[in-house]
């Protein structure tokens, strides 16, 4: 039976970045779209390019989102870097009501420390973890996650870069080798994070071909 599938982000390339390659086998078989909270409009100092940064990586998410095979993308308009308790019940009114207008059965977003440590992903899994709870025709939610390898290679990205996770600590391992390809096509459609992009395809390359969640969820339905 097919679903809709909604993959909530913090940034453009935080889906390419993160689960992609489990979106783009879930977009051959169930309706996936995916909703970005910020413009991605980060301090110039970071990303010094001209033009609008902004629409640049809007497109740039709209890119992968074709490679992944994503039906639609939503921008929630707010400023990159400023989540935050203030904000919290504003961004999750209108992740309510997308919700509400195309009636996901599945979320998808990262785990509750953000994967990386970065405040705007760790605020947009909260608010989607509010949000399923409040909307019981929800089926599941997906938090990505990454292995401890993973975050050893990244620790000094941030501050603070949490510590992954062991295999068997998680619900769902998702081969993601049949997609692989698309997984590194959408990484590069992010241009202004090049070097990002780089370094984690990198990664990717000599690492297994698996995303891994944690999964809540209502029913029994497998999505995969």
């Amino acid at each position: 039976m097919r679903k809709t599938v909604l993959c909530v982000i913090a940034h453009p390339d935080d889906e390419a970045f993160g689960p992609s390659g489990t979106l783009a086998k879930l977009a051959k078989i169930h309706d996936v779209h995916i909703v970005c909270v910020t413009d991605g409009e980060s301090d110039p100092k970071f990303h010094p390019q001209g033009g609008n940064l902004a629409t640049i990586r809007r497109d740039e998410l709209q890119a992968s989102a074709k490679v992944i095979g994503a039906k639609h993308v939503y921008f929630l308009g707010f400023k990159d870097g400023s989540l935050c308790n203030n904000l919290y019940h504003d961004v999750a009114e209108k992740l309510s009501n997308l919700c509400a207008q195309i009636t996901p059965a599945l979320l998808i977003t990262t785990e509750l420390r953000g994967v990386s440590g970065h405040l705007d992903h760790v605020a947009v899994s909260m608010i989607t973890s509010y949000v399923y709870r409040q909307n019981r025709s929800i089926d599941a939610i997906w938090y990505n996650c990454i292995s401890k390898s993973s975050s050893n290679l990244m620790k000094n990205y941030f501050v603070f870069f949490p510590e992954g996770f062991e295999r068997n600590d998680v619900d769902l391992v998702v081969n993601i080798r049949s997609v692989f390809h698309k997984k590194v096509a959408a990484a590069l459609c992010h241009k202004t994070q090049k070097k990002d992009a780089l370094r984690v395809i990198a990664k990717w390359l000599i690492s297994p071909k698996e995303e891994w969640f944690f999964v809540t969820k209502r029913t029994s339905f497998a999505f995969l």
